[in-house]
């Protein structure tokens, strides 16, 4: 007699099934590292533009010979900063927000703005307070930025924002 070997009906489906929910689990998980290599792509971008912000910032400050209190107008426009500096090719120095892109640019004496952020983020808030003490000659600004990721999406994996803030003095 002939023995035929053959798959069962109940055999095929279970091996279907297990295949399933190998092949399932493993999308699962790739999509999971996909958005988790997005998540930390954007708070990474976030957290380098913040960074080089401020130590542009505090750079520029600590270069300066004075702070041009009338330009930089304290409360009235607290995204603006006017340096004075030693070198007239970049006097004034003049920090400031771009609102029509969110973009923190910095424009040395007549030359064209330069961005110090990249477009795929903006900076939210960004507020220079004159914290010097009346008994100190020496000028200190504190400063406060804001950057978040440039969600044109509106997925939540892309939404990210940081807050730093420091306060630098100007080296006389």
């Amino acid at each position: 007699m002939e023995s035929h070997k053959a798959f069962t009906l109940i055999e095929i489906l279970l091996y279907t099934a297990i295949i399933g929910v190998i092949v399932v689990s493993f999308v699962t998980f790739s999509i999971s590292i996909s958005d988790s290599k997005n998540k930390a792509y954007v708070a990474t971008e976030v957290q380098e533009n913040a960074r080089m912000a401020l130590k542009v910032i505090s750079q520029k400050i600590r270069a300066a010979d004075d702070v041009d209190i009338g330009a930089s107008v304290f409360g009235s426009d607290p995204g603006v900063l006017s340096l004075s500096m030693a070198d007239a090719s970049r006097n004034p120095t003049i920090i400031e927000l771009d609102s029509d892109n969110g973009s923190l640019q910095i424009t040395e004496g007549v030359n064209n703005p330069v961005q110090i952020t990249t477009n795929r983020v903006n900076v939210t808030n960004l507020v220079f307070t004159n914290v010097t003490p009346s008994n100190v000659s020496r000028e200190s600004i504190h400063i406060q930025i804001t950057v978040a990721y440039n969600n044109a999406s509106g997925d939540i994996e892309y939404t990210y924002s940081q807050s730093l803030q420091t306060a630098v003095s100007l080296r006389q």
